[in-house]
């Protein structure tokens, strides 16, 4: 493994950061360094140390979130004063089945204007290497001991504030809404965890942006799918339905392929981080597929006994105007 990727356990203390500090406190120094050490059990009695107290835990993980929190902060106020924008026009906040309109705007603007290009943008700085997705916020290419505030994480940062806020901004709107309130409230507690973890920022990047196109799939749908107004011409909602059908999914499974390669990390292989963020990330994945099945399966099961249908009712005309016309023929 090249020096871009050197694991922390190698580096002198006095150059370890906040994240490098807080991960070796908390991991087994088996799980750090590679290959793991064998660890010699003696026949020597020795001193049992207490454990590390959730506290101490908790502190540097609030630590480690201090540097951003202005960034956070940003992000939410800007994502707020955005929806504010969008519901001054009373049409705007007309439901759609059962969600004001201007919601749908700004999440598709969200989703295809602001985290795709953003992900682009953090990636191809680095050439499209799959090793980005490996990176923490201290490593990148060509450097280690990178300054977390600094330049070369200034796109990855922009990213995380502003999925921050896009999640804030509507708590307050759904707050009675069970389902949508814990979604949210999970991804958020997801976002703040990866401001602390050790490596796989640039996998975050760009599998929560797959999974926010498959959410834009999902507005396009409830806007203009089977349900929409009468306005909308059938094959537009047939379209749309075709739509959501083929995205959702791939969009699922390209989410959890990325979470899969993600947990075999070296920094990240055998810790708790793979199994608390992959419990959220999996449970997610696993409520979007069921809505997903729960609105194309029925849909879908319809259509396809309509066309049966009618295809034997033509076939029934047909045969019935054939009789007739056999019947003149003879008369």
């Amino acid at each position: 493994m090249s020096d871009t990727f050197r694991l922390i356990s190698d580096q002198p203390d006095e150059q370890k950061s906040n994240v490098d500090r807080f991960v070796q406190k908390r991991l087994p120094s088996s799980v750090l360094t590679y290959p793991p050490k064998r660890v010699i059990h003696h026949s020597v009695p020795r001193a049992v140390h207490p454990s590390t107290p959730k506290m101490e835990v908790f502190s540097d993980f609030l630590d480690l979130i201090k540097p951003h929190f202005g960034g956070l902060v940003v992000g939410s106020v800007l994502s707020i004063a955005f929806n504010t924008a969008a519901r001054a026009n009373p049409d705007a906040r007309r439901l759609v089945a059962g969600t004001p309109l201007y919601i749908y705007a700004v999440a598709m603007i969200f989703q295809a204007l602001v985290f795709a290009p953003t992900a682009y943008v953090a990636w191809s700085r680095w050439g499209f290497d799959y090793e980005w997705f490996k990176e923490g916020w201290t490593t990148t290419r060509g450097s280690v001991n990178v300054n977390p505030m600094g330049d070369k994480k200034r796109i990855e940062r922009i990213y995380l504030y502003s999925l921050f806020g896009y999640m804030i901004k509507d708590m307050w709107i759904f707050r009675n809404d069970f389902l949508f309130f814990t979604h949210h409230l999970i991804c958020l507690f997801g976002i703040l965890a990866f401001f602390a973890i050790p490596a796989g920022i640039g996998s975050f990047v760009v599998g929560g942006t797959v999974l926010e196109l498959g959410n834009f799939s999902y507005n396009i749908v409830l806007l203009a799918g089977k349900d929409s107004s009468k306005v909308v011409p059938k094959e537009v909602k047939h379209a749309t339905e075709m739509l959501y059908a083929i995205c959702m999914p791939i969009s699922n499974f390209i989410g959890a392929s990325m979470f899969v390669s993600f947990s075999q990390f070296p920094k990240l292989r055998g810790t708790p981080w793979v199994m608390g963020l992959g419990s959220a990330w999996f449970l997610l994945i696993a409520g979007r597929e069921y809505v997903h099945l729960s609105r194309s399966v029925p849909y879908f099961v319809r259509h396809f006994k309509g066309k049966m249908a009618l295809a034997r009712s033509n076939a029934a005309a047909a045969g019935t105007a054939a009789k007739m016309k056999k019947a003149k023929k003879v008369a």
